[in-house]
């Protein structure tokens, strides 16, 4: 069994500061779940060591900009932790499928936010799909990061509507095994390395004249870079 962690990057549709939306997928084998789990929780005790692992989430933009419970970090432990972070991501067996939609050259019937993650996340299924069947006939469960809140599940039922259609579009033919799971980013291991891969991607995309800090993160991206299928649309 393979467990897909599903977390996106970038901006919504209408949102000019970046062009591009990152809808990924990591990818790990359901017997290396513990491995995973506890060398992410143990960099969360060395990067913030007075809180518990489950206080807070291991997020790429919030490392960069030194927000939330890393405000009091400076530069130099901030990117030591971005590249330690790569480098498990690296030292991990999974594999990363990620979607980058350009939001410039899209038609104008993708006209709402709902449109670019039905797009971006029917894209990914396939992907998802093709490297299950891959010679190895492997079963596989998605986890998604959460994106209603407590009050509404109407984000995440258009998110299992969209999923469904795309099962009825191949005859019900899928290694992916029941609904998508809906879950809190800060206690899963797979979707923070989902979202800290996701926001890698979307910054070497977005960034290529960053200076110095933005050459850092360049090293870091790149020590993981092999594990990417991504695939661009359009």
């Amino acid at each position: 069994m393979i467990l897909f962690y599903i977390d996106e990057s970038g901006t919504g549709l209408r949102d000019r500061q970046s062009p591009f939306f990152v809808l990924t997928a990591l990818g790990i084998d359901a017997r290396h779940w513990n491995e995973m789990d506890a060398r992410v929780v143990d960099i969360k005790r060395h990067l913030v060591s007075w809180a518990k692992p489950e206080d807070f989430e291991i997020k790429g933009r919030d490392l960069r900009r030194g927000d939330k419970l890393f405000r009091g970090q400076n530069w130099e432990s901030r990117v030591k932790a971005i590249h330690d972070i790569a480098g498990l991501v690296a030292g991990l067996p999974c594999r990363i499928h990620a979607v980058q939609v350009d939001k410039r050259s899209l038609p104008e019937f993708i006209g709402a936010e709902d449109d670019l993650y039905r797009l971006a996340f029917c894209r990914l299924l396939d992907e998802i799909e093709a490297d299950l069947e891959d010679g190895r006939d492997e079963s596989g469960m998605l986890m998604v990061d959460m994106r209603s809140d407590m009050h509404s599940s109407v984000q995440d039922r258009r998110l299992v509507d969209v999923y469904r259609g795309w099962v009825v579009s191949r005859s019900g033919h899928t290694h992916l095994v029941e609904l998508p799971w809906f879950g809190f980013s800060a206690f899963y291991a797979g979707l923070q390395l989902a979202d800290f891969s996701a926001y890698l991607i979307d910054l070497v995309s977005n960034e290529r004249d960053a200076g110095k800090r933005g050459s850092e993160l360049y090293e870091a991206f790149n020590r993981f870079r092999e594990q990417i299928r991504l695939v661009r649309i359009p």
